[in-house]
């Protein structure tokens, strides 16, 4: 794809709507909820956005996590206006990918299906590895495993974090959720397992962050890629960006401490 026409898609794309939120609904969080722990980038560390948990593995910059995150939003954002009904997964996904390709992220090899999870006590990081596990092999997938859980656990710890993960709950329906493990490749790319997931929390009364599988088969719909930014391309597109979406996204995404 030409650079013009990288532009160009990311000047048709919509803005991102911030309701106003009543002051009593952040009177016991922090005020100020876009500020940046400092980040030691030999640690792990994890992002939270709408239905989204981010989990960075040692030797990620804060660069590449401002980037991920923004990417990701954005291109969220742009699909739900698109295919807002839960029976439209596939179709926000395919949407949702393909957006984010023309921001410069390349797909390595991908995964769309609707599969039976054979266990119970399932969590929702148990579920997200599930589906992982089948493009990076199961010995990464131990390796990401305790990141991940450790990610999920501090976001059902704040707040904050909660209040905008569950910014699109919607208790006693199907629930979509995303939780994407990302490391930097050697030449300091970001690579992630992009994965989004929609499975019945019906049984569950606080939603899918905090959802446990009671019975003995979970039916799952998912799609995941496993893919890279090229910095080259994305380097062009960042300033376009950040620019359109920098204060907007700021208020959507919440970096918590490292892990």
């Amino acid at each position: 794809m030409h650079f013009e026409q990288r532009l160009e898609f990311i000047d048709s794309l919509p803005s991102i709507l911030i309701p106003t939120p009543r002051v009593a609904e952040f009177s016991n969080t922090p005020t100020q909820l876009t500020s940046h722990p400092d980040h030691d980038i030999n640690k792990p560390t994890a992002s939270v956005m709408p239905d989204t948990i981010d989990a960075f593995l040692p030797g990620v910059s804060q660069q590449s996590i401002d980037d991920v995150n923004l990417c990701k939003l954005v291109m969220q954002n742009a699909a739900t206006k698109l295919y807002p009904e839960d029976s439209q997964l596939f179709e926000w996904y395919k949407y949702y990918v393909d957006g984010l390709s023309k921001l410069g992220w390349v797909t390595q090899n991908r995964n769309i299906q609707e599969v039976t999870i054979r266990k119970t006590a399932l969590t929702m990081d148990q579920v997200a590895l599930e589906v992982a596990a089948g493009l990076i092999g199961a010995n990464a997938a131990v390796i990401l495993a305790n990141v991940a859980k450790q990610a999920v656990d501090a976001v059902q710890k704040n707040p904050a974090a909660i209040q905008i993960f569950d910014r699109n709950k919607k208790i006693g329906t199907q629930a979509k959720f995303d939780i994407a493990p990302v490391w930097a490749d050697k030449n300091g790319q970001p690579n992630m397992v992009l994965n989004c997931i929609s499975l019945d929390v019906r049984e569950s009364t606080r939603g899918i962050l905090f959802w446990k599988s009671t019975t003995h088969s979970t039916t799952i719909k998912s799609g995941a890629v496993r893919n890279y930014l090229d910095t080259k391309v994305f380097s062009g597109l960042r300033d376009t960006l950040y620019s359109k979406y920098s204060e907007s996204g700021k208020k959507l995404i919440i970096d918590l401490p490292d892990l």
